[in-house]
């Protein structure tokens, strides 16, 4: 899909990443911001286990009970969440022609989950702050960058089944984080690639602040779900873009009377 609405580019392609950077020449990209899979087999962690709640002192973590469906039914705020019914077998940690591949067509990255992957050491690094209430989830996540300049840290809360808006996938982050890097590290007519696409944040945010963006998902159901979601945040600002060049141009017209 190419949208190119408001003369923003907003391509989405639904492939192999590393197949799809193949076709684009050196350093295409200004800024390369991606989330991969850390290969850490999140689906087996014990991340929202807790020994209280069981006299045996074990305890279910969330993906085990995910994958015992017991929150497939029934009721409760983790009713229907993404990580309670989406597949399982995506934390495959890239190889190393996915990192050649990035490195080759973008000229600066930011790299989600930096920690668990080797790379060259960087003194400018990202920690965002979740806020995050629940002492068994992670409380803070870290991204690493290409960038020569002193770390960073962003607090934004990503409350899961309190979150108002619908999870479409088990690592949507916020659109204000990615608004957040675009302010900081983008720079006006940047190129913004996204191999992963995921729940489409990253995309929302370039579309909201008028950066071209190119995305890769290879999974066909997250490839939908997210371009149905910013379809729908698409129009709504589509409209309010059209009324305020509406009313600039009337109140124009008014001051030449």
């Amino acid at each position: 899909m190419d949208l190119e609405k408001n003369l923003i580019i907003s391509k989405i392609i639904n492939s192999d990443c590393v197949e799809g950077m193949k076709k684009y020449p050196d350093n295409f990209f200004d800024l390369a911001i991606v989330d991969p899979p850390y290969g850490i087999d999140a689906p087996n962690m014990s991340m929202g286990a807790n020994i209280k709640k069981n006299k045996s002192n074990t305890s279910d973590s969330v993906a085990n009970r995910l994958k015992k469906a017991r929150f497939s039914k029934g009721s409760g705020k983790l009713k229907n969440r993404a990580l309670n019914s989406m597949r399982l077998d995506w934390d495959i940690k890239p190889k190393k022609a996915y990192f050649d591949e990035l490195f080759r067509v973008s000229k600066n990255q930011i790299i989600f989950g930096g920690n668990y992957f080797n790379l060259p050491p960087t003194r400018c690094v990202i920690c965002w702050d979740k806020v995050q209430p629940w002492q068994n989830f992670s409380q803070w996540e870290m991204a690493w960058t290409s960038f020569d300049k002193v770390a960073s840290i962003f607090k934004c809360s990503n409350k899961g089944g309190n979150i108002s808006e619908l999870k479409i996938h088990p690592t949507q982050k916020p659109v204000k984080l990615y608004e957040w890097i675009l302010m900081k590290y983008a720079q006006a007519g940047d190129k913004i690639l996204d191999t992963h696409l995921g729940s489409g944040s990253n995309r929302i945010a370039c579309y909201k602040n008028g950066f071209d963006f190119y995305g890769f998902e290879i999974d066909k159901t997250y490839y939908d779900a997210q371009n149905k979601r910013f379809e729908n945040i698409r129009h709504s600002l589509d409209q309010f873009r059209n009324f305020t060049e509406e009313t600039k141009v009337v109140n124009k017209q008014l001051h030449l009377l």
